[in-house]
């Protein structure tokens, strides 16, 4: 088994579903949590590809990109949260692409804005435009799979990646995206509460 080390800032964020996903793996890691005055003394020092986290070290080498370290780990482990079949792995790679590239990066300059007024109007473009978009997708994914989970009965890494989204909104974790944004999505409002019922992320939150 290789040796892995887990590098974040110390909040769930994008490295969450990594860590629930290593840990239903029943993997051991190195869970590395840092200050952002140590990311900025380390991106300084280039010790990130792309300049960004999550990354994880394999070996004491360092990979980037947040859904190809989740297939990854996901594969390491007999976990089934990433499917063999290739139609079931299409699906999932297409919802958890849609969530960790369009939607969280169309999320992200808000995250940074001072200005509350011009955050505001940020958010409620977003809340329009990308999220609506993508929760569409995920909506109609959902509704054909017949729920709770975008593969039916089974929990993927797509649902370990959009369940804390719709939980962050229904908890008003974002200023100007009200929980009542959900209201369209009854399916992704299921499908988190699914997540939460899962004896795996039970277990993990007790933990």
């Amino acid at each position: 088994m290789p040796q892995l080390k887990l590098t974040y800032f110390d909040a769930a964020g994008r490295a969450e579903p990594l860590r629930i996903a290593l840990f239903i793996a029943g993997l051991p890691f190195e869970d590395n949590r840092l200050s952002f005055e140590q990311f900025a003394a380390l991106k300084q020092a280039g010790a990130f590809p792309l300049g960004s986290v999550p990354v994880l070290e394999v070996d004491g080498f360092t990979y980037t990109q947040t859904s190809a370290m989740l297939r990854f780990v996901a594969r390491l482990g007999e976990t089934k949260l990433y499917p063999g079949d290739p139609s079931e792995a299409f699906i999932t790679d297409s919802v958890l692409d849609t969530f960790n590239d369009t939607l969280s990066n169309a999320m992200v300059a808000s995250m940074f804005e001072p200005d509350m007024a011009k955050k505001l109007e940020m958010r409620a473009q977003f809340a329009a435009g990308p999220m609506a978009r993508a929760f569409g997708y995920a909506e109609s994914v959902l509704a054909r799979s017949g729920g709770p989970f975008f593969l039916g009965a089974s929990l993927s890494i797509a649902d370990l990646v959009a369940a804390p989204n719709v939980l962050q909104i229904q908890g008003g974790r974002f200023d100007g995206i009200s929980p009542e944004a959900l209201l369209p999505y009854p399916g992704l409002v299921r499908l988190a509460e699914a997540y939460l019922a899962d004896p795996r992320i039970v277990a993990y939150q007790q933990k």
